[in-house]
């Protein structure tokens, strides 16, 4: 496995890279401008490019963006949905030009249209992007929600049934968060409640679709439904349940990223280090990076 975090963007890209590489990270995620906003940045494709060859000197890979919060291609009112798309297309776009092999989408909500129209607009705004995608480098990574209000997605199940309608061949994974997926109710703390999630994510998506996991822990109980990061080992899932969670045979080279609380400060290199413990994966930190790009 590869271990990463969220890279924040205060401080500039080469030297949160910097950062990164110094205390072990392998691998990144990114928003690329405001995850709040709906104005996409504009960066010239030559600047991405150089950014993309940074993270590629240090070793950085895969590069995984994440696409902004606001993106809901199922959004019941037509203009918040047409500027999803808008959004969604020059993110992907981006995401190209700097490299990234991912891109990571919520997959939205309905927004109390109902639960089998809004997956009818998700599918079928997807199979029309697919159509004209920008490249065969980069796959688009649905990540599972913790299934409240009118959010879908929250079941490998529900992730499973997308898979199928847009086809095989269709460039398509699963990003995997554990505090979302505890928040909907899946047990990964024991051996029992791990065995029987992942009889399902092989059923219903196969784990060769499993491209990313997102390791947090859950602020909020498990199947409480709500959206609430901890720290490793600070919330519901605790210590036990993620050495439970990494006993599984996950892909060697699968790309895990922490999206805990407070990215940017002390915080991640203990979480990088609590992941490390978990996993029994060797632990290599660099000093001395020299900042460049």
């Amino acid at each position: 496995m590869r271990f990463g975090i969220h890279m924040p963007q205060k401080g500039g890209f080469a030297r949160n890279v910097k950062r990164a590489v110094e205390i072990g990270c392998q691998t990144l995620q990114v928003f690329v401008g405001n995850p709040t906003s709906w104005n996409p940045p504009l960066p010239k494709p030559e600047e991405l490019v150089q950014r993309g060859e940074l993270l590629r000197e240090h070793s950085i890979f895969p590069l995984i963006v994440h696409t902004a919060y606001l993106v809901n291609l199922a959004a019941a009112k037509e203009e918040f949905y047409q500027k999803s798309r808008l959004l969604f297309r020059k993110t992907l776009q981006n995401a190209c030009n700097l490299g990234s092999a991912y891109l990571v989408l919520h997959v939205g909500s309905h927004g109390g249209r109902g639960y089998k129209k809004g997956m009818e607009l998700f599918i079928s705004t997807l199979k029309e992007e697919m159509e004209d995608w920008p490249s065969s480098d980069i796959e688009l990574l649905l990540e599972n929600t913790a299934g409240g209000g009118t959010s879908m997605g929250g079941t490998f199940i529900s992730i499973g049934n997308i898979i199928k309608a847009l086809g095989d061949d269709a460039p398509l994974g699963l990003c995997l968060d554990t505090a979302h997926a505890w928040a909907a109710g899946y047990d990964f703390s024991t051996g029992e409640g791990l065995k029987k999630a992942m009889d399902e994510l092989n059923e219903h998506v196969g784990l060769e679709r499993v491209k990313a996991i997102h390791a947090n822990d859950s602020a909020t109980p498990r199947g409480s439904h709500r959206d609430r990061h901890a720290h490793l080992g600070e919330g519901y899932i605790g210590d036990e349940g993620f050495k439970e969670f990494f006993s599984y045979p996950w892909p060697e080279n699968l790309p895990v990223i922490l999206e805990t609380p407070e990215i940017g400060s002390k915080w991640d290199a203990i979480n990088l280090s609590k992941l490390h413990l978990y996993s029994g994966e060797p632990r290599v930190v660099k000093r001395g990076i020299e900042e460049d790009g």
